[in-house]
């Protein structure tokens, strides 16, 4: 019987599975015994099916897993995740600052290699940056080993044709900078496991939005300054240069630039000092450019006028210290005068009437004396008196006793010269206008703006002159602090300005980090001489970029009279504009 069963089930099977497809139910009994068979026949067919579908699948996934990365790259794919999410940077016309583009890596797992030389040397051939040394070594340590980070189309192909044995391809997700170093300080770099470090990524990992970040900077300005930076600091054979350029009426930074800088692409591959951002980071005691806000000062709390005179012949003793001026005129200034010529006497002098408490509160209210509210981390704050008696009150009227950050000093500048109003300054773009702090009054502000310019067409910084742009500023030349005092042989040069000067929409700071002097300056390195005419080349650079047109003498001393006259006819009205 068991024979006859083994025998006639398999014919039976097959007959039944002929003729289910007519077995109804009016069929033979024979007939709907073996469409029952016929039907548990299919059953088990699918389900061989089945299962052999998910081996293949899972068979097809483990060689995938192997083949394109193994078990390290399935374990970075959340990371890989993360990184895709990383929103784009854009400057404020749209032009990408930051992006993330998917690459293949080359990895190897040190285990899985038959000949660790013979694997490195063929890789070698492909890969002309490879250390071919180094990798047979780790291979033959059995070690996993990333070979390479971003593989290019050909070198993928040639390295696949190999069919050598542990080598994987790993998709990842790299962020990358189209711009290179341009604006490297301002966009910053991200690292491996910690996101954004400095820099507008850094604030990136505050934002919490996958929507681009639109920065305030003007890529077409921002290579302009730091080409005139660059030409300036080789020209003069300075040790760095940082400079920016400030929407004086947005607070918005369109420029910003720290020489020397970095390839954000390969951050590691430049001096860490190259990724500091001197214009936010470093104190320095920027000298000459605070006698603008001592003048201003002066002239709100009314102890001042236009019209003021100071004596500046001999020298000044302030309790036990003695004030002299760098080149004196050694007689009466006026209070233009004093700008002019740079006179540490007369801004004491100045000081001395507005009183050190007066003082301290303007220096307070331009945001002189706390970290800047900016997007970047990389902020500092400024450096302060230990105390603020008469020598101190002295001392900085003129830009000594008191570090602060170049960044301060330009948003300090905007507001004496854009109408009296602190305006914070801001790395991105800002479509709403900011209300910001007066400061001064319009009248004030008006008087400095002549007083400014003045500096320009008679005095120390003639050489910052742009020819239809009437631009206003400051120098400003101190010596480095060092131990015990100042070091003479070493210096920190500046020039603060704006332009157009009869109605300032931008402000702008060149800075050179110990310039050398030389035949063609006969011998000096004052910021007249240097920083002064790096300005005035990139006002003719810049100004046409931002929209800002050359007018006619006639037109700009209209200007000036016109914001001088209408805020004087205000302040006698009791009120102001």
């Amino acid at each position: 019987m068991l024979l006859f069963r083994k025998r006639t089930k398999p014919r039976a099977r097959c007959i039944v599975i002929e003729e289910t497809a007519t077995a109804g139910p009016d069929a033979p009994p024979a007939a709907r015994v073996g469409s029952r068979s016929g039907a548990r026949a299919r059953k088990r067919v699918a389900m061989c099916a089945v299962a052999f579908i998910a081996a293949y699948a899972a068979l097809a996934g483990r060689l995938a897993v192997v083949s394109f990365g193994g078990e390290k790259a399935a374990a970075g794919s959340t990371a890989v995740a993360v990184a895709a999410d990383r929103p784009e940077i854009v400057d404020r016309n749209g032009i990408l600052l930051a992006t993330n583009l998917p690459v293949i890596a080359l990895e190897i797992a040190g285990a899985d290699v038959w000949d660790a030389e013979e694997t490195a040397a063929s890789l070698g051939r492909i890969l002309p940056d490879l250390d071919e040394a180094a990798l047979a070594a780790k291979l033959k340590d059995r070690r996993y080993v990333e070979a390479a980070a971003d593989l290019t189309p050909a070198q993928q192909e040639a390295v696949f044709a190999l069919g050598l044995p542990g080598v994987r391809f790993s998709p990842r997700v790299r962020r990358f900078y189209p711009q290179g170093a341009l604006a490297a300080h301002v966009v910053g770099h991200t690292e491996a496991g910690r996101g954004g470090v400095m820099g507008l990524e850094r604030a990136l990992e505050d934002q919490g939005s996958l929507s681009p970040l639109a920065a305030a900077l003007d890529l077409r300005v921002q290579q302009a300054l730091e080409e005139e930076l660059a030409a300036a600091a080789a020209e003069h054979g300075a040790e760095a240069a940082f400079g920016a350029v400030m929407d004086v009426d947005s607070g918005e930074i369109v420029a910003l630039a720290s020489l020397p800088d970095f390839d954000p692409n390969a951050p590691g591959a430049a001096p860490a000092d190259h990724r500091r951002n001197r214009a936010v980071y470093d104190r320095y005691e920027l000298g000459s450019a605070f006698k603008a806000f001592t003048a201003a000062a002066a002239l709100e709390a009314g102890v001042a006028q236009e019209s003021s005179t100071y004596d500046a012949r001999g020298r000044l003793k302030v309790a036990d210290r003695w004030i002299d001026d760098f080149h004196g005129e050694n007689r009466v200034l006026t209070f233009s005068e004093v700008l002019q010529h740079s006179s540490n006497i007369g801004a004491a002098r100045m000081a001395a009437d507005l009183g050190a408490e007066r003082q301290r509160a303007t220096l307070s209210a331009l945001g002189l004396l706390d970290p800047l509210p900016i997007e970047l981390h990389e902020r500092r704050a400024p450096e302060q008196p230990r105390k603020w008696g008469p020598v101190e009150n002295a001392t900085i009227s003129f830009g000594h006793g008191i570090s602060v950050t170049p960044l301060h000093l330009l948003a300090a500048y905007a507001a004496v010269v854009n109408g009296g109003v602190n305006r914070p300054p801001t790395f991105l773009r800002r479509d709403a206008p900011v209300e910001g702090r007066r400061v001064f009054s319009e009248r004030v502000s008006a008087v400095m703006r002549r007083a400014l310019r003045r500096v320009v067409t008679d005095g120390t910084a003639s050489k910052a002159e742009a020819a239809g742009y009437f631009p206003i500023g400051k120098t400003a030349t101190a010596d480095k602090v060092a131990a015990g005092g100042y070091d003479t042989g070493s210096r920190i040069a500046t020039f603060v300005g704006a332009f157009p000067g009869y109605a300032p929409r931008y402000a702008v700071l060149i800075t050179l980090d110990n310039p050398k002097p030389s035949l063609k300056t006969f011998g000096y390195a004052t910021a007249g001489w240097n920083a002064a005419p790096a300005f005035s080349r990139f006002t003719a650079r810049a100004a046409p970029l931002l929209g800002v047109a050359p007018v006619s003498e006639a037109t700009a001393l209209a200007g000036f009279y016109r914001g001088y006259a209408s805020a004087s006819a205000a302040a006698e009205q009791g009120g102001a504009p």
